[in-house]
């Protein structure tokens, strides 16, 4: 059953996620800012990371635009954690932040909110796919 670590503050995506992915076979543990998103990728070693970009920095801290990518480019730092797919989770498409985003080292960036949980779900086993057959 892979486990997958979801860096959210968004009480819907968490609740949405919490409810649906269980049904797919996954185990879901939840971090609500980019400082527990690190801590919890080096405690629990997941399988997969569904990283929002937009969230607190720390729980008492401000929201930021910037601290799900620096999350990232923190886990990526460790080579322990390095090999973790991440999946990026963003309301910003441009294509700047979409280079940002892949050149940190994720696998791949989906909008939100999540209107097709299909999409979410066939993006989650395609990077489990890649990760496995490395």
């Amino acid at each position: 059953m892979p486990n997958i670590l979801l860096a959210d503050d968004d009480d819907d995506m968490v609740e949405i996620c919490s409810r649906l992915l269980p049904r797919r076979g996954h185990t879901v543990k939840v971090a609500q800012n980019a400082a527990d998103a690190v801590a919890s990728a080096e405690a629990l070693k997941p399988d997969l990371i569904l990283m929002d970009m937009r969230m607190p920095v720390s729980a008492t801290g401000d929201v930021s635009d910037r601290a799900g990518l620096d999350a990232v480019l923190a886990i990526k730092a460790k080579p322990e954690l390095a090999a973790i797919p991440i999946i990026a989770l963003t309301g910003h498409m441009m294509t700047m932040f979409r280079a940002a985003i892949l050149d940190a080292g994720c696998v791949d960036m989906l909008a939100k909110p999540i209107e097709n949980f299909a999409h979410l779900t066939e993006a989650i086993e395609l990077a489990l796919k890649k990760s496995n057959s490395q």
